[in-house]
């Protein structure tokens, strides 16, 4: 490298940190400025922004946006946009309604869109998402939301519309733009089945490649598919998938539910009823304590990010049912994203105890631990969520359960009446197995059992006389 290259270097290098050292010192002599005015808040969050302290920022913000009454400015718009991509939206969700409108930021009209659809204000939500440009990054997210909210309002072909929107804007390699593309193809599908349209959302299942982080659950989705598409062998076949090792973390009872439902319309009663004891014996127990777990500490956030804390930490709960569902959520995307914005504000943390011990500082200080005991409530309370999520689901498979095991004995009962004991009855054979054009027969000769996750198929006999 010539010498005089390397000057350009040291220049450009010098230039950079130059300006991040501005940015800080000018954010602290405006505090340092007598009177607190919204445009000496202004100028403060500018500078931070500018300063990447996007956490440090946050309690300014939300100052600002409470204590403004004219909408934003371009550039405090950006700002804005700039902390909710590194933050996340949730440390801004606990805001009323009536400040987050005055920003016309497609980040925010997004995070009202989310607002008004947990309230089951689906109108009003559609019409925060109409406000979200083409060109903003958040567009893509925005048309998958706007897809969910017409398909629950039963317009299929609005929300067929957006998910394809959704697909085909959708142009980052990155991993949270990919996913919220193949939960869009997923949309697509769903679409369909609600429909009754199974042959269709059976190809569009497809789809979805096997590397997708959203393939796991589309096995779940398809057994049903082939269910309705009374193909119970297929859906046998989808379900056994979870056994593998690789799926150990997934918690899902109503996967057990179909199994028995599908064993029940193969007339296969013992088998229904195996998988009804099997049930039984695995989560009652557990199941009971989770309740307790939950009421007991159900006011208390710190208890259930302290669990996940532990449990990251590989230290065992009190009972396996709980490590279960907490490695279920350490898996989820919402949850790896909260946890990664407080990874995030403890380095910007570390960064600020670095800088001189100032009055500006010390507040920086302060304002970081705030946002820090947020995002640890925040957390806390999402894991809450997702538990009582999951007692709920537990609680409707001990149900469905019930009537399974009562509707196999009676089945069974009417069955002796019709019994052939000239009748051989025949395990299985090949010539059960039915599949579509996207669909192959593989006869494991030296491929990997791994390989083949999702394409099983039970080749059973119906029984049914």
């Amino acid at each position: 490298m010539m010498f005089l290259d390397k000057i350009k270097i040291i220049i450009c290098l010098l230039l950079v940190s130059n300006q991040v050292y501005s940015s800080w010192n000018r954010a602290q002599n405006l505090y340092n400025q007598r009177g607190n005015s919204m445009n000496k808040t202004r100028g403060i969050i500018l500078e931070l922004v500018s300063d990447k302290k996007y956490f440090s920022t946050v309690p300014y913000l939300k100052e600002y946006l409470t204590s403004t009454t004219r909408n934003l400015d371009s550039a405090m718009e950006r700002a804005l946009a700039d902390v909710i991509l590194e933050v996340g939206v949730k440390q801004f969700e606990i805001l009323p309604n009536r400040f987050l409108k005055r920003s016309n930021a497609g980040i925010l009209s997004y995070v009202l869109a989310k607002k008004y659809l947990n309230n089951g204000q689906l109108d009003k939500a559609l019409n925060q998402l109409g406000k979200i440009n083409r060109s903003e990054y958040i567009y893509p997210f925005s048309k998958n939301l706007e897809g969910t909210i017409h398909a629950l309002k039963g317009s299929n072909i609005a929300a067929n519309s957006a998910f394809q929107s959704c697909i085909s804007s959708s142009r980052s390699a990155s991993r949270k733009d990919l996913l919220n593309k193949d939960y869009c193809r997923l949309g697509l599908a769903r679409i369909a089945f609600q429909a009754k349209k199974f042959d269709d959302s059976d190809l569009l299942y497809l789809d979805i490649p096997k590397s997708s982080y959203v393939w796991p659950e589309v096995l779940f989705e398809e057994a049903w598919n082939s269910y309705y598409q009374k193909n119970y062998n297929r859906s046998l076949g989808k379900l056994v998938s979870y056994k593998a090792p690789v799926f150990d973390y997934i918690f899902n009872p109503e996967i057990e539910v179909l199994k028995a439902l599908s064993y029940l319309k193969l007339c296969l009663y013992q088998d229904a009823r195996e998988v009804h004891k099997d049930f039984y014996s695995t989560y009652y127990r557990d199941a009971v304590k989770l309740r307790r777990f939950i009421n007991k500490y159900k006011r208390s956030h710190k208890v259930f990010y302290t669990a996940m804390l532990n449990h990251e930490n590989n230290q065992s709960s009190s009972f396996s049912l709980l490590d279960t569902l907490l490695k279920n959520i350490e898996r989820e995307v919402v949850y790896r994203d909260l946890r990664k914005q407080l990874v995030f504000a403890a380095k910007e943390y570390e960064e600020l105890m670095k800088k001189p011990n100032t009055r500006f500082k010390r507040l920086m200080v302060q304002n970081i631990s705030d946002v820090i005991i947020t995002q640890k409530k925040i957390i806390g309370s999402y894991i809450r969520g997702q538990l009582i999520s999951f007692y709920a689901k537990l609680y409707k498979a001990f149900e469905g359960m019930s009537y399974i095991k009562l509707e196999s004995l009676k089945k069974e009962k009417e069955s002796l009446y019709n019994f052939d004991p000239e009748k051989k009855s025949k395990r299985g054979d090949i010539q059960y197995i039915e599949r579509n054009q996207k669909q192959y027969f593989w006869d494991f000769n030296g491929e990997f059992w791994a390989d083949e996750l999702g394409d099983y198929v039970f080749a059973l006999r119906s029984e049914c006389r």
